[in-house]
Parts: C-alpha cells; structure tokens; sequence
C-alpha cells in the first residue's frame, strides 16, 4: 500500500472526535494494509520512538534556503500554525511544486526502513538535497505526513489504548493482551503485526515485556465515606516507576514510559539477579538517602537517567533503592487477578528473605514499601501533611480487595497528595502556543520581588481556561514592551497564583531557586503587583520544609 494510505488514516483520525469512530477507522485501515505498514503505523501512533529525523527549526530553515524565503516570514506563518511540519507543508502547496510524482507509490515501511535512514546518514547538504527531491517528487497530499515523520510530530489523539481496544475489536482477544504484546520495545519487522494479532498465545514470547502498568486516580471524597480497614496505605515517593523483572537469567528495569534502562542501573540488574526465584516487581526507584532513610529529590535521580553506563563514583555519588510496592508475578505464575491484600502476603514472604543476608545481601538496594496504618481518615489526613517530613508527596490509597489490572481504572487506587506549595507572581512574558494553542500567547513567566526589582521564578502554560487564555491574549497584544522573536516582555500588571509541588535551590536560575511542575492556580485580579511575593517568601517556603 502507498504512502497515501497512511495520509489519509490520519486525516480520518485528526478530524474525529469519537473514540468509537476513531476504532472503527483503525479497524478499516488495518484490514486494507499490508501487516508491515500496519507495524508502522502503530509504531507512529503510539509514539513507540521520539525519533526525528531533523528538527521543525532545522526543517524551516531547509525551506528558506531551498525556495529563498525570508526566515522572519515562515517563523510569522508558524506563530500562527503553531507546528513546523503543517507550515511547511502550508508553504510547499503555495510553491505548485509537486509536477513529477515519481514517488506516488512508495509505501510506509520503504520510507521508514529505507529512504529515511539513509536519509539520516547523509551530511547537511547532502541531506537538504535529497529532502528536496522528495517534496518535488511526492504527491501533494502526502507532504504533511512526510513532514510529520521527518520530525517525529503525531498528535491525533491516539494511545495506546485505543490502538488496544482497535485490535482487540478486530480479532476477538482481550484487551489485556493486545495490551501485554505492545508493551516494551515494540519494533516495526516483518511478523510483529502478525505477532500482535496472533490468537494462539505462547507467554515465552513475552519473557521480555513488562505488563501494562496500573495506575491510580486523583483522590476522591467519597471515599471517606467506605471503612478505612478496606484500605492499604503507602508513600508516594517522587521516583520513576518501574517493573522489575527476572525470568530466567534475565533482569529487566523497564520505566512506566516503556523504556529498558538496565545500562543506567547496572548495579540494580547485579544484585536482583542473585535472587533465585523468578518475579516481576511493580515499585519505585529513587536516589537514596541511607542515613535519613528517605528519598533525596527527583533532580538527583535525573543525574542517573542521563548516563547510560554509570561509573562507579557515579553509583556511589547516587546511590539507588527499588521500593516494592506489589508482586505481579512469582516463578512464572501470574497472580495479578489474586487480591492486593494476598499479593502482599506473597511480597513479604519471597523477598524478605533476600535481606539482611550475609551472602548476596540485596538490602542495600532493595526495601519492601512500609506499609502506613492510619487508624481513621483523620490520622490519614494527617500522615499526607506530614508527608514532606520524608520527602514524599503525600499517599497512595490502594483497595485490599484489587486486582492489579492496566491503565487508570476507577475506584481502585487514588493518590492522596500532599496540598500545593503557592506564591503569588507578576507575569513578565509571554510566548506564543503551539498545535491547537496556535495564534494565543499561552507560555507564560513570571517573576517575585527582589530588593524592588521583578526577578523571573517559574515559567508555566497551564491553569487558565479558554475564556481566560483569549481574554489574557488580548491584553498581552496591548501591552507589550518589546518583542523578542516569539516572546514579548509585559507590562508588571497581572498577578497570578502559581502553585508547584517542591522548591530548591538552584544555581542554574538567576532566582536561584527551581520549582517543581508550576501551574497557574488563579487569576489574582483583586492584587496589585507589589502584593506579589518576594524570594524572600520562597525561601522562607524552603525553610518551613527542610
């Protein structure tokens, strides 16, 4: 099939708002491919790979020089877009190019698996030639497609999920494991399609998958109104979330984002594999601080992730712990559909036999997640406001009773975090969105008082409604003091609330302090900039929690 399938799949896909008829589209389009292009398709979708091929400004760039375009013009066109690939493709359609269709039949998996990585071997010149030739030999309807894949831009509103329910749907297996199969380092080849719907399921071939992960929902009250006996409590810790696995000889770290990272955590994978019986672990990993016995902050364990083979003053400098939350499988039997409650009689009785060893000792990297009995919801309100105490972000709330099944489903497992630390802030700047925010200014930063003078704290563009984003986009155009490319400096006018999970210093930020996921919180309309706070408020936030 041609490249031209796949344009139109995503055109389906992108003007539809029903998930049902986003299923349906799927469906057909998997029953008229050939199952390679399918491979791929998914493997787009699903955003299995951040691979690009060239970046959006690199791609604007290759376009000003090839059809002498001003570079202030496309960067214009783009403010108004809001993504790369679709002004390019705006712009090549103006240009009348695509006379020769020499390419009209080149399929998915040719482009993917050949064009492109070849593509990507050649030099700068060499590459900006040959992008060339394939606008000009392209049918023009599938430029925005090809412009897409170059910088690896999908968004239609297509997960994982739905690719499951979709295939699901179309050969009559639960979804649980369509689920299982896509997880991991699903690659585009020859039989992985014909692997995904496969209905004879042979459970060595997934030796190396992780299960879909299951995932808890944001805190609801009416909890409260259930006995609290019917609930397990634990610390949520602000780590990476992982399955850890041994089968075999095999140990496995994947993260939640589906990602191997055993070459980041070598000493993890050494010492899991001196435990004979096989498993698979859901729990936590964390840069730990053995003295404390609690977790350092998320920023040092960013300093792991970023080195694929830690050296060992490295493992020493940031030292790791798993945190075991649930046992999912033991010696090949999977027991996720047994109650949580039995999962964790199960944990306890393999695994605490592993620690405080004199051989193969692996209590120095590996701990149980210590279970919290508050005795009623009070003390449970109270154990989650004192959980930055331990460097936690508040609980997590689990049913005894729970399977441990994929996704967020309701009414299992909620998170119970700890309220938002907040400062009010005067915004400064503004920069335009992108996608669907295209055309508004809605990247906002914002700065607190040092010694009379606006000193930028946090950036953030989320928080405000759409009603307010215009509202504010009209008063941005209206009081702008100069511009700077894409962003504008304001007038001190408007103060807003901007709420965020932790606080630090921070020698990168002229502030010297760093905040963790700001988001605007409320429109303070009834304050004037000078009630904004100072940095001297945020570090005396700092001290109330250190």
């Amino acid at each position: 099939m041609s490249l031209k399938k796949f344009s139109e799949l995503f055109a389906d896909l992108d003007s539809s708002n029903s998930t049902n008829n986003k299923i349906e589209i799927l469906n057909r389009y998997f029953l008229s491919n050939e199952p390679i292009d399918n491979s791929w398709a998914i493997f787009l979708l699903t955003r299995k790979s951040n691979k690009r091929f060239i970046s959006g400004r690199s791609l604007k760039n290759l376009f000003s020089q090839v059809y002498e375009y001003p570079q202030w013009l496309i960067d214009t066109c783009y403010l108004k877009v809001g993504d790369s690939a679709e002004v390019i493709t705006l712009l090549l359609k103006n240009k009348n190019i695509s006379k020769n269709n020499k390419l009209s039949n080149i399929s998915l998996n040719e482009l993917l698996s050949k064009t492109l990585p070849v593509l990507s071997k050649l030099n700068e010149e060499q590459k900006n030639f040959e992008i060339k030739n394939i606008w000009e030999t392209l049918p023009e309807d599938d430029h925005l497609i090809f412009n897409k894949i170059l910088t690896g831009t999908f968004r239609v509103g297509v997960s994982i999920g739905l690719i499951t329910k979709s295939i699901s749907k179309l050969i009559n297996i639960d979804e649980e494991i369509i689920s299982h199969r896509l997880m991991g380092d699903f690659k585009p080849s020859i039989g992985s399609y014909e692997f995904l719907i496969d209905k004879n399921i042979n459970l060595e071939e997934l030796n190396s998958k992780p299960f879909p992960f299951l995932l808890a929902n944001t805190f609801e009250d009416k909890i409260f109104k259930d006995s609290i006996n019917n609930f397990q409590f634990e610390w949520k810790y602000d780590g990476i979330r992982i399955q850890l696995i041994k089968r075999s000889e095999n140990v496995l770290v994947w993260t939640r984002g589906q990602e191997l990272v055993n070459k980041s955590f070598p000493e993890l994978v050494e010492k899991m594999s001196y435990i004979k019986d096989d498993f698979v672990l859901d729990g936590e990993l964390l840069v730990w601080n053995f003295k404390k016995q609690i977790a350092f902050d998320f920023s040092f364990l960013q300093k792991r992730l970023n080195r694929k083979s830690p050296t060992r003053s490295i493992q020493i400098k940031y030292p790791i712990i798993f945190i075991a939350y649930d046992l999912l499988e033991i010696n090949r039997r999977d027991i996720r559909e047994i109650k949580l409650e039995n999962r964790r009689i199960k944990l306890e009785k393999y695994f605490s036999k592993w620690q405080n060893k004199t051989e193969n000792d692996i209590s120095d990297i590996f701990k149980i997640c210590d279970l919290i009995n508050p005795k009623d919801w009070s003390e449970a309100l109270t154990y989650k406001e004192k959980s930055r105490e331990n460097n936690t972000e508040g609980l997590i709330i689990k049913k005894k009773n729970s399977k441990y099944t994929s996704g967020r489903k309701k009414g299992i497992w909620w998170k119970y975090k700890v309220d938002p630390m907040q400062l009010d802030a005067v915004l400064i700047y503004a920069k335009g969105g992108s996608g669907r925010r295209a055309g508004l200014y809605t990247d906002y930063s914002f700065a607190l008082w040092k010694d009379q003078k606006l000193i930028k704290f946090a950036s953030a563009y989320s928080g405000l409604t759409n009603i307010e984003i215009k509202e504010l986009d009209k008063w941005i155009r209206k009081n702008t003091i100069e511009k700077f490319g894409p962003v504008r400096s304001l007038k001190p006018e408007m103060v807003f609330e901007i709420s965020f999970e932790k606080i630090q210093i921070s020698k990168r930020h002229k502030s010297g302090i760093a905040v963790r996921f700001p988001r605007i919180t409320k429109w303070r309309k009834d304050k004037k900039i000078y009630d904004a706070d100072s940095l001297e408020n945020a570090y005396e936030l700092m001290r109330k929690i250190s």
